[in-house]
């Protein structure tokens, strides 16, 4: 298991992924994590998804510890998001 993936989901336990109107592809540095709110499952798992979120582990890490906020790592370049940019946004009730 990848850290990326280890990390979302120790942070994700008892999080409801259904509130996220599509899925989400992570690719932080050089690992994959993909979130499918239609099963609740986390997957390192490359596949298509509707919102594909792209940073670095520092940033990443950032933010599910609110010492980063996504909104300055977006408009600072640290974030890329493709795709549905409405499920990026919902993320955060994920994360907090």
């Amino acid at each position: 298991m990848s850290e990326a993936l280890d990390f979302v989901k120790q942070n994700a336990e008892g999080k409801d992924l259904s509130v996220l109107p599509g899925s989400i592809k992570w690719v932080v540095d050089s690992q994959i994590v993909f979130m499918n709110p239609d099963n609740g499952e986390i997957t390192d798992d490359d596949v298509e998804a509707a919102c594909t979120i792209t940073t670095d582990m520092e940033t990443f890490k950032g933010m599910y510890d609110k010492s980063v906020s996504p909104q300055a790592a977006f408009m600072t370049g640290k974030l890329k998001v493709e795709g549905d940019m409405g499920i990026a946004l919902k993320l955060q009730s994920v994360i907090n």
